[in-house]
Order: structure tokens, then C-alpha cells, then sequence
């Protein structure tokens, strides 16, 4: 096998769309009798939720999957998900369509080599909050799932967290992109505090997986999502929080200066020990 990450594509149903969701793995798919299992991530590509698209997320996926770079023994599983985007789908059934992706992996994470109790929800812009919202169902649906699986961690990268887009960097935007997103996502006014569509507006955080989340300087979802941080360590959440530096490009993206500095910090989440359940 060549050093760079092994790559294998499936699909799954859910009752939430009508079109069979497509998933990109990064990884090797099976482990040798005695092998360790690897830690995994489920990864909602950046852009809006009317934007973007799955091949956005695999730089990311490649770097943290690399054998070249990575201890073998510990590598990673990535799992890119690419969920469809508003109009045509749109909250609730979007974060039904990213929960279906967790119970995929819960469901096969033998098959793909995964250590079902080292789950990490991850995600850019609109696929941090997926990764948010379904650490929410997580602990909210905890039934679902057997004592033999546990959500390690959530890691939010300038995630989309307030539909009310209330905070002063997304004040400061001029005709911020978001605005149209957030309308075509969530077109009925009533929901844009619920707190599965803003995150940020819940008031019951107590509960969900330690998290890590990274801003940029002058994001404008910085605010945002480093208000989040803070009621998440309000509530109990174990949280670390690093700004990192500006850039045209996206965060995920390998033009972005603070690409290596984000491959290595998600790294280090996902080996650290005291996640496993």
C-alpha cells in the first residue's frame, strides 16, 4: 500500500431526502485480527448550507489520514459526508441526513476499522454546525445507541451557529453570503432559535462532547462561534479554543497558512487518550 490514505466511497438511504447520501472515506477499511482500532471522524464539508461540496473536505481528510505523516497504529478514519443542500433540502431534514451519517458509522464501524467509542463529529461554516447539532442528537438520542459507542469529541471549525447572525464580526461583514444561506435553510422564521438549527441560542449544553473549536482573526462567524465556546464551558463542556490566523482561503484549504497548525491540533484531539469512552 502507498503511503498516501486508501480511499473507498458508499452511500445510505434515509428517509430525509430522496436521493441516496454519498460517503468519502479516507482510511483503511478493516483492521488485522489484534489491530487497534483507529479514532473517527465524520466530516461535513465547509461553504454554506446552500454551498459547497464534498470535495472540499478532502485535503483535510488526506493530511489527517496520511501514513506518511501519521503513526499507522494511530491513524485516522475520516468519513466525508456529502449532505444536500437548501433549497432543495433544508432544516430539519438536513440534520436528520448528518445524524444518519453518525448511526452509518456507529452501524459499520467494524467493517472500516473504526474504534466505535473514539466518534468525532468535525466540520467547516455550515458543516460545523451539522457537527454541533448532531453532538446535540447524540445526547439527546443516547437510546439509539449501545453502551459500546461513544461521541469523543466535536471539532468546529468557524461553524455557522446563529441564524440570527446577531454578533458584531457578522455586523461587520458587508453582504455576507450567510444571510441568503441561513434564509433558504431555515425559511420559516420560528425556527431560527431552535436550538438544532442556532446552536448558539440553546439553553441546555450540559452534556455534549468535549469540543474544540477554531476561529480565524476576522471571520466573520468568529464571534459567533467563540460565544459558543464560552456557554459551552458555562454549561460544563470541556472546551479548547485557538484563533488562528487570516487568510482568503478556507481553513481546510492547503492555501491557507494555518493549514498545517490545524491538521496537527485536530491530530492531537483525536489521539488524545482521555476521549476514549
Amino acid at each position: 500500500m502507498s503511503n498516501k490514505a486508501l480511499r473507498w466511497t458508499t452511500t445510505f438511504q434515509t428517509p430525509a431526502t430522496s436521493q441516496p447520501v454519498t460517503l468519502q472515506g479516507f482510511g483503511t477499511p478493516g483492521k488485522r485480527p489484534g489491530q487497534t482500532r483507529s479514532p473517527v471522524v465524520i466530516f461535513f464539508h465547509g461553504g454554506l448550507f446552500n454551498a459547497g461540496n464534498i470535495e472540499e473536505a478532502f485535503a483535510l481528510a488526506t493530511a489527517l489520514t496520511d501514513q506518511a505523516l501519521t503513526n499507522q497504529e494511530n491513524q485516522a478514519i475520516v468519513v466525508c459526508v456529502d449532505y444536500p443542500l437548501a433549497p432543495e433540502v433544508k432544516f430539519p431534514a438536513t440534520i436528520e441526513v448528518a445524524f444518519a451519517a453518525l448511526q452509518w458509522v456507529v452501524d459499520n464501524a467494524k467493517q472500516i476499522g473504526a474504534d466505535s467509542k473514539r466518534i468525532f463529529v468535525a466540520g467547516e461554516h455550515a458543516g460545523g454546525n451539522l457537527a454541533a447539532v448532531v453532538a446535540m442528537l447524540f445526547r439527546d438520542r443516547a437510546i439509539t445507541f449501545n453502551k459500546q459507542t461513544n461521541l469523543a469529541g466535536q471539532i468546529l471549525i468557524n461553524p455557522m451557529l446563529d441564524a440570527l447572525q446577531t454578533s458584531k464580526s457578522m455586523g461587520n461583514a458587508a453582504d455576507s453570503p450567510c444571510r441568503r444561506a441561513w434564509a433558504e435553510y431555515i425559511p420559516t422564521a420560528s425556527d431560527c432559535t431552535h436550538p438544532y438549527a442556532s446552536p448558539l441560542h440553546s439553553c441546555r449544553l450540559g452534556g455534549l462532547a468535549p469540543a474544540t473549536i477554531m476561529t480565524t482573526e476576522s471571520h466573520p462567524l468568529r464571534d459567533e462561534a467563540e460565544a459558543y465556546a464560552a456557554k459551552l464551558l458555562l454549561a460544563g463542556v470541556p472546551v479548547q479554543v485557538r484563533r488562528l490566523g487570516d487568510s482568503t482561503h478556507p481553513l481546510t484549504s492547503p492555501l491557507h497558512p494555518c493549514f498545517n497548525n490545524l491538521t496537527q491540533l485536530i491530530r492531537q484531539v483525536l489521539l488524545d487518550k482521555s476521549t476514549a469512552g
